[in-house]
């Protein structure tokens, strides 16, 4: 900048000075023709102006060449500097330094910098923010999101994506490549054609996903399409699993209904004119509403150890505990001639623990232990093994057939359903047994042999 302006001035000053020179020097030449001047006084007054004319020029070019120097430096300086500013910006570094320029529009046009360079780095750090947070959610989402151009062709996707369909690079891969199902290619040519929402589920390797896309747009204009994929497998188990539930409390409930039903109606019909059937009847009548009473006991008591923590209690040493249910079930062990023996080696204490749970725990593996043997011995024994608390019932009973070992735990499971209904029993036992031991931290091992014995062991962690 300083060569393109000075240098012309520096020019236009001499070509002045030289145009001045030669005009007054011709002058001085006419006047000498003339005869107004001699030849010699007009050649000497020519030669002083030429060396006064460039002497002048000489001092007034130094003088604009500094003026002009000075005054550009205070341009072309600030400009330099609000260059280097700018291309810091671009880079994303912003460092605000104070200025004062003495030439005001030179200030004005640094303070305007300043001003748009800090609300630039403040969106810079706010959209970087934004993006962090943005990419902290999509990775942390336990869905998959994928984003698809106008044209079907996938431009971004996070983590979730490669564990539910996987594959490592799905960047501009088509949608209909990656997921190669007939409902959801139906959906995708619907959404994308129409621009419209859509949704459908579908199988993946044994997983239920539930697919959903939309348009992403802004007015009427579109920029492509989101979609959203969802593991809905435990959600349909779930449901599965609720139904399941509500169909065998109802049928549980309304089995002792029916019979209690049934009986007052004949009772009131006349039946209870005859003494004998009568009793009959209501002893029927109170059993069966014992059961009912057992079951929903049973039910509010499964409920409740599902939706506790185990974070109080008391010691609870399982030696009284066992001795008083054995007490309990003694008379009708004795009365199916089946011998309960004790084989005490070790104390078990469970710290935090419910006295009522514990107690239960025994009394429900315990008596299913004497339910199920017509003859024979349950042994009850209590060691340590490895370091691990280990309470254990073994019978010499009716046993379990293998392929219903995986679900004796089930709610409302049993492996034989009359002699279960018969003997009284709800189907829950087992399924209150395993909540509890699994809430204090333990676990449930069966292993059983048909006509010859079942045994259930349960470990608690030192």
């Amino acid at each position: 900048m300083k060569n393109k302006i000075i240098g012309p001035v520096m020019v236009a000053i001499w070509v002045l000075a030289l145009i001045y020179m030669s005009s007054s020097y011709l002058s001085y030449e006419e006047l000498s023709i003339r005869g107004l001047l001699e030849k010699n006084v007009a050649v000497h007054l020519g030669t002083q102006m030429i060396y006064k004319t460039v002497g002048i020029t000489v001092i007034a070019s130094i003088i604009l060449y500094w003026i002009l120097r000075t005054f550009i430096k205070e341009i072309v300086d600030p400009m330099q500097n609000m260059t280097e500013e700018a291309s810091s910006f671009a880079k994303g570094e912003y460092v605000h330094q104070v200025k004062n320029y003495s030439i005001k529009e030179v200030q004005q046009l640094a303070s305007a910098l300043d001003d748009m360079g800090e609300k630039l780095y403040r969106t810079i750090r706010k959209l970087q923010y934004q993006k962090t947070k943005a990419e902290s959610i999509l990775s942390n989402l336990n869905e998959a999101i994928i984003i698809l151009d106008e044209e079907g062709y996938i431009t971004e996707g996070n983590e979730k994506v490669r564990t539910l369909l996987g594959g490592d690079a799905i960047k501009n891969q088509s949608i209909l490549a990656l997921i190669r199902d007939a409902k959801v290619m139906q959906v995708i040519e619907k959404a994308v054609g129409q621009g419209v929402y859509g949704s459908c589920e579908f199988l993946k390797n044994d997983q239920i996903l539930h697919f959903r896309i939309g348009p992403i747009s802004k007015g009427r204009k579109k920029y492509g399409f989101i979609i959203s994929i969802r593991d809905i497998t435990q959600t349909r188990q779930l449901e599965v699993m609720r139904y399941q539930f509500v169909s065998n409390v109802s049928h549980e409930l309304k089995t002792p209904l029916t019979s209690i039903q049934g009986f007052a109606e004949t009772l009131k019909e006349g039946a209870i004119d005859n003494r004998d059937i009568a009793l009959r009847f209501i002893d029927i009548i109170d059993i069966e509403a014992k059961r009912l009473y057992r079951l929903i006991q049973d039910i509010l008591c499964l409920s409740e150890i599902e939706n506790m923590e185990n974070n109080d209690g008391n010691e609870v040493n399982f030696t009284p505990l066992i001795e008083e249910v054995v007490s309990m079930l003694e008379q009708n062990a004795t009365e199916k001639q089946v011998e309960i023996k004790l084989d005490i080696k070790q104390s078990l204490i469970l710290e935090c623990a419910n006295t009522d749970y514990v107690k239960q725990v025994i009394m429900n593996i315990v008596s299913n232990a004497v339910k199920y043997t017509d003859e024979g011995n349950v042994i009850i024994s209590t060691y340590i093994e490895d370091g691990k608390k280990v309470f254990c019932v073994q019978d010499t009973g009716i046993g379990i057939p293998e392929e219903s070992l995986p679900r004796i735990f089930e709610r409302f499971y049993r492996v034989d359903k009359s002699r279960s209904r018969k003997s009284g029993g709800t189907g829950l036992g087992l399924s209150i047994v395993k909540h509890i031991v699994e809430l204090y931290g333990g676990v449930v091992e069966i292993t059983s042999k048909v006509n010859q014995g079942t045994s259930f062991k349960i470990v608690f962690p030192e």
